[in-house]
């Protein structure tokens, strides 16, 4: 009987350990939210979609071509200056910046259920979910305000799909307003 339990807990543990396969656009949601709540940017980019993260990439490569004009732009190294020490890394750190130093910059700037250009308030729980679409392989949740957000199921399960457009830093720190 105890090596039936042991097994049993053993074979428990493996599967629970193992990545959970997300089989609804919902479940990807709540994947997706609980890691902005807890600010686990790794989380985060885990339940995105490779679109997504192609955009995210071209995005930060703009912020990596932007950080190399810092020696003839002095605006700009202070913005980088006060960028990386919200970060906690070097300024030369930045021209290696990853997606997830981005999206992990951008959870500690924003307040969770405050306005937010990762996950709008209307999408953070106890979001309620109004309306679902579902069309082949793509998905849509509606929210309140008609916020929407787009799904992608792949292999792996439904994944994230963020309009990388729309996730902005807004203007970088210690910019200030005359210069953008």
């Amino acid at each position: 009987m105890f090596r039936i339990s042991v097994a049993l807990f053993c074979a428990l543990a493996v599967v629970g350990c193992g990545k959970k396969k997300l089989d609804t656009p919902e479940a990807a949601l709540a994947a997706v939210q609980d890691a902005y709540i807890r600010r686990d940017a790794k989380a985060f980019v885990a339940v995105l979609s490779k679109e997504t993260l192609t955009e995210l990439e071209e995005k930060i490569e703009g912020m990596r071509s932007m950080f190399q004009s810092i020696p003839e732009n002095p605006q700009a190294a202070q913005a980088f200056e006060h960028m990386a020490k919200q970060m906690n890394m070097s300024v030369s750190k930045l021209k290696e910046l990853t997606i997830e130093d981005f999206i992990g910059y951008m959870m500690r700037n924003e307040g969770a259920g405050s306005e937010t250009t990762l996950l709008p308030k209307e999408m953070l729980p106890p979001a309620q979910v109004l309306r679902r679409t579902e069309k082949g392989n793509k998905a849509t949740l509606y929210f309140a305000d008609d916020e929407k957000l787009s799904f992608i199921k792949t292999d792996a399960g439904w994944r994230v799909h963020l309009d990388a457009e729309n996730v902005a830093v807004g203007r970088i720190p210690g910019q200030n307003e005359e210069n953008e």
